[in-house]
């Protein structure tokens, strides 16, 4: 058993020095001490100077006199290294020119992690058992990312990478122990555990392929090889390494594996194995280099350059290894909206659907730090360089690498031009024409397709010219070495020149993109008839796609019968013309617009347009009536993946054909009624605007109500029933109907009209059980014990909560037998609400319940009701402080829902707790706000919650006086939404707290 050792030093995790004075002493130090503690541990017994330390501790705003602030610092260090019982372990030493950290390497993380590394190295080939049980105990010593809030800091940075690198290649190690004595299995599963975190990685992936190989499984050997090529290929633009394709090549032929396993590859000073490095994208590693130095210099770099040169593989070489990283594909994109939300849909964030949505996008990006990757962005050039220059300006921890091939011309832009890869001068030797990187690129890539292609005396000439006449570029290269099996580089080239002279572009266009044009169109022509019109078809898809979408789009637009379309697409990915991508395909950036463009010239393209826009409606209208069934979850899921897709359709036909775009508005109610999206319902009010006059008939009605859902969560509770009934109006389906009379129903229960609300709800459940969405009638009964209890409430009559609770319950469990997930999760939540006082406790645990499946569904409506009862059971039972404080994430999460309806319902709780705090002047405030909103939406306060808020007015004219209270109620009438939103997060977030827990009275 390896020795586990108490270490005085914390640095693989959060900085820490654990002390041995006994009791729970809580993080040490401040963050500058610990700061200061990781620096001189980073250079644990050598010199670190003065100025170094300086620059670390005070990088913004140096003291005027840093070397006595740092001896004061330093002063400060011994005295708590002292007060922990380490300062023998951990001396601070003078020594010029700066202070030393001397330890015994046993006493630091970090240090003692690199000594079992370096022993399980050399143990692996002489006592394997050992060599796992020494890395386990070194793994046992991570707590975290190394060195904690200091990991991302560039003093440390390359640290932190050589011990992950290192803590990888130990774990490779570890893995080949345990072959050596036989636990193949066991070396699969650990390989496994890390394979994702280090996608790129090939000797990980290969001895991954020999574990499965030598446990039996085979075939998960070849996944393992296929899902690597794939990652490979789409995203460096490279194959796998030589060793790694012959392990396939034996797996495949059906080989034993064999008893010996070779050993791994040690690490190079970069911390990748050679193999690796030699695997990087060929001939940019200056061009990494000027981009790391860019970026760090500006925080916002463009990298711009002609199409193909390798812009978007360069980018993502750059950030593969890099925490916080927002990649925004935005080639798929064509309007300033969308741009914006690709973004907030690759950085995961929330938006405020009261704001414009840049606005709300740079509010929700101010306090997060990462690097956002804006990639091809020429064909919007304008909405990303003012997308760039907001957030520079806003989010300051934001850092921006955008490509394009335009620069994006906005202040402080850093502009990296990537130019093609170098080529072979003319009359160059054999041995020079081999060292230039556009004839390695090529020849890497002719010998993936060709095993028996290598550069020799004989072809070296006709591939330099190859290099030269395509101008270095990347695609171009990759293209024209796809020829190289059929075609010898001695005929190529005079093929090249033939169609160049052919296909020139116009005289003003660069020359790198005619030859980049010509080349695909070259390419292109070659390719059969089939091929060719596939290809121009399946441009007008934005992004992935699978092999049953281009069968269907093909067949409907008449480009192929279905059967046909198979070997067209092999033919199409055997000539790089498409790209395999998670099982399904994606064309390139330039191809795609290669594509439409030859759509474009055969007038075409409007037609084919239409055509994918009613294909997707073909599958995504049908998607609405798993509204609250079993499928609602994986429909909404769906659609999030389709959403390049759905923009594009609606993009198409919103403006030209309402009836189709309601027909595909259908489709998102799933998704909308989880996610209350914003973009959504923008879709929905463009397209209402264009449909007819209500005295033409229209089958708009899913259109009106995606458009009443909006309204709704807008607060807009007017505009919510206008739209539900134009939508009833127009003699919906039975589906349909049932979402309309429920938007109508959810109308009557936020306006206080209980009585109208049952009725609706009632009709609601007579319209799902004529659509047979069951559903959608649990909803509806879920519903109506919710108006139950208010209407008991309302009458005095509290005794019917605790059987209207059961009913709950009793139709939860209806839910989950049944795989209603979503609407089972709603009832919990409904169950709890019943007794929220009659049974707080067991109120907390059914909400408590709803809560953690909200999360797991993504339901952000019912995430937000349910916190706000959570929420309230504190204020009405519990403690006022708690309450302020849960209260802070509510009004923050249907702040940046945009969910204005709930929003004002939960202000009437946090006016009441500011009053219990003695927060009166902010109460009072509120209080205003609340009643001009409802008396201006349509929503004003009812029930319970009219009582609440009329004992609070009391109270506060007893305690401030009616002239204080009447001038405060009208500033809160004067104030904006949002400015209501947030000065109740600040009001509940300033309450005092006394150490008792006791809120501090107001002066």
């Amino acid at each position: 058993m390896i020795e586990c050792r108490v270490v005085s030093l914390l640095l693989l995790g959060p900085v820490d020095v654990p002390g041995r004075t006994g009791g729970d002493l809580g993080q040490f130090g401040s963050p500058r001490l610990r700061c200061l503690l990781a620096a001189l541990a980073s250079r644990a017994n050598t010199v670190a100077d003065v100025d170094w330390l300086a620059d670390i501790l005070w990088p913004d705003h140096p003291p005027a006199a840093p070397d006595a602030a740092l001896q004061n610092l330093i002063f400060r260090l011994r005295g708590q290294l002292r007060d922990r019982g380490v300062e023998d372990a951990l001396r601070v030493v003078t020594a010029a020119p700066g202070y030393s950290l001397v330890v015994d390497r046993s006493e630091v993380d970090s240090l003692l992690f690199t000594d079992r590394c370096r022993e399980v190295e050399a143990l692996v080939a002489t006592d394997p058992a050992t060599a796992v049980e020494t890395f386990d105990s070194a793994e046992s010593l991570w707590q975290g990312k190394a060195y904690g809030e200091f990991s991302d800091r560039p003093w440390v940075r390359s640290e932190v990478e050589a011990l992950g690198q290192m803590r990888v290649h130990a774990a490779e190690v570890a893995a080949e122990a345990l072959l050596r004595i036989g636990h193949a299995a066991e070396a699969a599963a650990r390989l496994a555990a890390i394979a994702d975190e280090h996608p790129y990685r090939e000797s990980l992936h290969l001895l991954r392929m020999q574990a499965l190989w030598r446990a039996d499984r085979a075939a998960d050997a070849l996944e393992v090889y296929r899902t690597l090529r794939q990652r490979l290929s789409v995203d460096l633009g490279t194959e796998p390494a030589q060793r790694v394709q012959d392990l396939h090549t034996r797996i495949l032929t059906g080989a034993p594996p064999p008893t010996v396993t070779p050993s791994i590859p040690t690490p190079s000073a970069s911390g990748a194995t050679a193999e690796e490095a030699t695997g990087s994208i060929i001939g940019r590693t200056d061009d990494l280099a000027e981009l790391e130095q860019r970026l760090g210099d500006s925080g916002m770099v463009t990298v711009v350059g002609p199409g193909g040169v390798g812009k978007t593989a360069l980018v993502r070489r750059f950030v593969r290894d890099r925490n916080d990283v927002w990649f925004t594909e935005l080639s798929a994109v064509s309007t300033s909206d969308a741009v914006v939300h690709s973004v907030v849909s690759a950085t995961g964030v929330t938006v405020r659907r009261d704001l414009d949505v840049l606005d709300a996008l740079t509010e929700s990006l101010v306090p997060r730090t990462g690097l956002l990757v804006l990639d091809n962005c020429e064909h919007v050039a304008d909405t990303a360089a003012e997308l760039a220059r907001t957030l520079r300006d806003r989010c300051r921890g934001v850092t921006i690498l955008a490509t394009s091939r335009v620069a994006l011309g906005i202040d402080g832009e850093q502009v990296a031009v990537l130019e093609p890869l170098d080529t072979p001068s003319p009359g160059s030797s054999a041995a020079s024409i081999a060292e230039s990187p556009s004839v390695q690129l090529f020849c890497a890539r002719a010998h993936a397709r060709d095993r028996r292609f290598a550069l020799s005396d004989d072809n070296a000439s006709a591939v330099a010219e190859i290099c030269r006449r395509l101008d270095g570029l990347p695609l171009g290269l990759e293209l024209a070495a796809t020829k190289a099996r059929a075609i010898p580089p001695e005929v190529l080239v005079q093929r090249l020149q033939w169609r160049f002279r052919i296909l020139r572009g116009a005289r003003a266009t660069a020359p790198r993109h005619r030859s980049l044009h010509a080349l695909v169109d070259w390419s292109y022509g070659l390719l059969s008839e089939a091929g060719r019109t596939l290809f121009d078809t399946l441009a007008v898809f934005p992004s992935r796609f699978d092999l049953d979408d281009a069968e269907e789009l093909a067949q409907s637009t008449g480009a192929l019968a279905r059967p046909d379309v198979a070997d067209a697409v092999a033919e199409l990915v055997d000539t790089s013309m498409l790209t395999v991508e998670s099982g399904g395909y994606r064309m390139l950036e330039t191809l795609r617009a290669f594509g439409i463009r030859q759509l474009e010239d055969s007038e075409r393209l409007e037609e084919v347009r239409a055509e994918h826009a009613a294909w997707v409606a073909d599958w995504l209208a049908p998607l609405g009536r798993d509204l609250f069934g079993p499928g609602h979850v994986a429909a909404a899921a769906r659609v999030t993946t389709r959403l390049d897709d759905i923009r594009a359709a609606i993009e198409c036909v919103a403006d030209r054909d309402p009836q189709m775009a309601s027909r595909l508005l259908e489709g998102v109610i799933p998704y909308l009624e989880l996610t209350m999206s914003t973009e959504v319902t923008g879709w929905a009010r463009r397209v209402i605007a264009r449909l007819p006059s209500p005295d033409v008939h229209c089958d708009g009605a899913a259109a009106w109500a995606v458009a009443a859902s909006g309204a709704r969560f807008d607060g807009d509770l007017s505009a919510a029933e206008r739209h539900a009934r134009r939508g009833l109006a127009s003699q919906p389906a039975p589906a349909l109907e049932a979402f309309l009379l429920m938007m109508l129903e959810e109308v009557a229960l936020f306006q206080g009209d209980a009585d109208t609300a049952l009725l609706r709800a009632h009709a609601v459940r007579d319209a799902a059980v004529a659509a047979q969405m069951s559903g959608v009638a649990h909803m509806a009964a879920a519903t109506t014990v919710l108006v139950r209890v208010y209407q008991g409430q309302a009458s005095g009559d509290g005794g019917c909560s605790g059987d209207q609770c059961t009913v709950a319950i009793e139709l939860a469990a209806t839910c989950d037998s049944s795989g209603e997930d979503v609407v089972a999760a709603w009832c919990r939540y409904v169950a709890g609400e019943c007794i929220l006082d009659s049974d707080p406790a067991r109120a907390a645990t059914l909400l408590d319940a709803s809560i953690a499946e909200a999360r797991r569904n993504g339901d952000r409506y019912l995430l937000g009701v349910a916190m706000v009862s959570r929420a309230s059971i504190e204020a009405r039972h519990g403690s006022p402080e708690t309450a302020a404080e849960l209260f802070v994430d509510v009004v923050a999460h249907w702040r940046d829902a945009g969910n204005w309806t709930h929003q004002w319902v939960s202000l009437r709780t946090v006016a009441d707790i500011l009053a219990r705090l003695d927060r009166l002047e902010p109460a009072a405030l509120l209080l205003g706000a609340i009643r001009q909103t409802g008396e201006v939406r349509g929503a004003d306060v009812f029930g319970e919650d009219a009582d609440r808020l009329d004992h609070l007015d009391e109270l506060l004219r007893a305690r401030l006086g009616d002239r204080v209270v009447d001038e405060l109620t009208r500033q809160g009438a004067s104030f904006a939404p949002t400015d209501v939103a947030s000065y109740a997060v600040n009001a509940l977030q300033a309450v005092p707290v006394h150490p008792t827990g006791q809120s501090a009275p107001s002066s």
